[in-house]
């Protein structure tokens, strides 16, 4: 019936492009001559790794314990017989999976009061589970995580469930910097489609308090670990390379390095996913300003470098794009479909070999 399919068929996608990236990557470990483990350990993975096995230090600050405290966790409890990076990536697929299951069956309204929280059509699956850098939803990183607790704070709000989205805002916040426009949205939302009143405002009261209050508890936790409240921001100051507003814009054509075929890639998933946001501004304004934002706070940076693994967890604008897609002609839909799985497998393959795949 429509219900069984509705599940099918995102879990159907979820599979093959796990299998597509598993045998992606040991092909890729056996040509090249190392091993597995070595694939599923690269760039911010081996980051994580060393936070479960050695604990917090220096840069390592920039990583929020969330994520790495339920990978130690599962750890402790397996003991070390199972590497972290396969234990990381054993409960970002079970993320992942829990977050494709809830949204599937999430009931909704026919359309136009569907939410843009879930899609219309297989297209906003596939947007979302081909995006590019969509390996980091299964393997060992935060992605899978958030996705599932940024859901229950949105879904939550979006039904007017204040207090469960402020548990879900508080522990995203404790996930990933983008945490704080999570609670930010889901504050929003909750006042949006609230009826017009005197207490319209109130609403957003627990989300205020549960996130303002998870972040002060993060704020001590790293006094207390490294001797300073904004560790994980001074952390991340290496990752900031301008200090202008003119230095930011000029990124976008030039990028850190130089402009390039990547550079360029970047640029125009960052388009798309801006587009995208767009399109889900007549649905919710809320849920378009998170982003917006999302995309916007990569430019401090110097360019748009991360937009592959900050976008793998937009899914607002993933399913907005996808959905627009479906009722495009068929030849649009095959060139479309083409190109997102061309370069989801080629940025899949990037971070096998250690080139920069975020």
């Amino acid at each position: 019936d429509a219900s069984r399919m509705r599940i099918w068929i995102p879990l159907a996608l979820t599979g093959a492009m796990i299998v597509h990236h598993a045998v992606l990557w040991a092909l890729t470990a056996a040509r090249r001559g190392f091993s597995l483990l070595e694939v599923m350990n690269r760039w911010d993975s081996a980051h994580y790794t060393a936070i479960v096995e050695q604990g917090y230090s220096g840069v390592l600050y920039a990583f929020l314990p969330l994520y790495p405290a339920l990978v130690a966790a599962a750890r402790r409890f397996l003991g070390d017989a199972v590497a972290v990076p396969w234990i990381g990536a054993a409960l970002s697929t079970a993320f992942l999976l829990s977050f494709v299951a809830w949204c599937a069956t999430r009931e909704e309204p026919a359309p136009p009061e569907h939410s843009p929280l879930t899609p219309r059509t297989g297209w906003g699956w596939f947007a979302l589970l081909y995006s590019p850098a969509s390996y980091a939803l299964h393997s060992h990183h935060t992605e899978a995580v958030f996705l599932l607790l940024s859901f229950g704070a949105l879904a939550s709000a979006w039904d007017g469930r204040a207090w469960r989205a402020a548990v879900f805002c508080a522990l995203c916040v404790w996930t990933r910097n983008q945490g704080v426009f999570v609670a930010g949205a889901a504050a929003l939302l909750l006042i949006e489609r609230a009826p017009s009143g005197a207490r319209r405002m109130a609403r957003s009261v627990p989300i205020i308090v549960l996130a303002a209050s998870a972040y002060a508890a993060l704020m001590l936790w790293e006094s207390h670990q490294a001797g300073d409240p904004f560790a994980h921001l001074r952390a991340q100051r290496h990752w900031v390379p301008v200090t202008t507003v003119g230095e930011a814009f000029r990124g976008l054509w030039w990028g850190r390095h130089g402009p390039g075929a990547t550079h360029v890639l970047h640029n125009l998933f960052a388009a798309a996913l801006v587009l995208a946001s767009v399109l889900v501004w007549r649905r919710s304004r809320a849920l378009a300003l998170y982003g917006l934002i999302s995309i916007a706070v990569m430019l401090p940076q110097g360019d748009l470098g991360n937009s592959f693994r900050f976008g793998a967890v937009l899914f607002p604008a993933l399913f907005a794009a996808g959905d627009w897609i479906a009722y495009r002609p068929w030849w649009v839909r095959v060139a479309v479909a083409s190109a997102v799985a061309w370069l989801n497998h080629r940025v899949t393959h990037a971070f096998a070999i250690g080139n920069w795949a975020y």
